[in-house]
């Protein structure tokens, strides 16, 4: 009985009577490479953990399935159905939709931040979903919300092989230099979905008449006998300068003052050294350059003044420091004077 059942095993390997050798061997690796390709996905986490060979050969089975798939999905046929499908459908062949799974946001000028958005995907080919961005001030709760369409308002930024992972849209009319926090939910035929997590930004702030902006000291302003807890920046073509205030007791020999190429740290020695203003720089610089000095004026009392100069001539620079806590202002509104009388030149960069 075995002989005769290997028998019949060799006779169904071998094929039907005429059918050449060639097409018999290539039917049965075929079949070989699927057998093995189904087990080797059917391998419990055990045996897989003893064999790191076998766990590198299921990784690249799963991985070439599933760019198999991802392929397939983009062929003629599988889009023509779901067009068709979508068509006729008219959203009602949507799933219920699903939290977004990543939200990034990003100040584009005073009034205007871009959110890119990262919807959760499901198995429905057939499913259509638009965008509810809300939006509020940090720290309340007093949401308002834009709606956009998918199709008309959103940028897909996923590329052509993967479309519908991201989406860029544009949120304007906000207020100038604010902490604002958002959000956002997809909503289909069947209704909203809930809500995804939170990502906050900042609105770029209004730069002053000098080309710069103000950001908050550090806590040795109690000592300096102003009252002031801010500093004052401001730029020209090749250099930006930083007025820190400080009372008419504060001498030089209490200032420790110090540069690097990413970073300025200047503390204040009355008693126990303290932060005056330590930040990372949000542009390189030449720290043997960098200077600082004890000035005074009508306009803005006594001040610490550190003066850095640019490594790029003409740049623009919205911050001096990174973080949120230094705003950032419009690069839009910062322009150079040019000299009506000689526009080949940039006015005093010629002198």
């Amino acid at each position: 009985m075995a002989s005769l059942s290997i028998m019949r095993v060799l006779r169904f390997m071998l094929g039907p009577p005429g059918v050449p050798l060639w097409i018999v061997l290539a039917f049965d690796t075929i079949m070989l490479m699927i057998v093995l390709g189904v087990l080797l996905l059917l391998l419990p986490k055990t045996v897989l953990a003893k064999s790191k060979l076998v766990r590198v050969a299921r990784n690249r089975l799963t991985r070439w399935l599933g760019r198999i798939v991802e392929l397939s999905m983009q062929g003629p046929l599988v889009a023509g159905t779901v067009w068709l499908g979508k068509k006729l459908g008219k959203g009602r062949l949507s799933s219920v939709p699903k939290a977004p799974h990543g939200i990034s946001v990003k100040a584009d000028s005073m009034y205007e931040v871009t959110v890119k958005i990262s919807p959760t995907k499901g198995w429905n080919l057939f499913h259509e979903e638009d965008f509810v961005v809300a939006f509020a001030r940090d720290g309340t709760d007093v949401w308002a919300e834009r709606s956009f369409s998918r199709m008309e308002d959103c940028e897909d930024l996923s590329g052509s092989l993967k479309k519908g992972d991201r989406f860029k849209m544009v949120i304007p009319g906000l207020p100038a230099c604010t902490r604002i926090k958002f959000r956002a939910c997809a909503v289909s035929y069947w209704g909203r979905g809930p809500w995804g997590k939170e990502a906050t930004a900042s609105t770029m702030a209004k730069p002053s008449a000098d080309l710069g902006f103000t950001g908050p000291l550090g806590p040795a302003w109690e000592k300096t006998g102003s009252d002031k807890n801010e500093y004052t920046w401001l730029q020209t073509r090749n250099e930006v300068h930083i007025r820190i205030p400080i009372g008419k007791d504060i001498r030089g020999k209490d200032v420790k003052f110090k540069a690097l190429p990413h970073r300025i740290q200047v503390d204040l020695a009355v008693g126990e050294s303290l932060q005056l203003l330590h930040g990372q720089l949000a542009h390189r610089i030449n720290s043997d350059d960098a200077t600082w000095y004890i000035d005074e004026s009508k306009d803005h009392g006594r001040y610490i003044q550190v003066t850095v100069f640019k490594l790029e001539a003409l740049e623009r620079w919205t911050r001096v420091f990174e973080g949120d806590e230094h705003p950032e202002v419009d690069p839009r509104l910062i322009q150079w004077f040019v000299d009506p009388l000689n526009p080949g030149t940039l006015g005093d960069l010629d002198e």
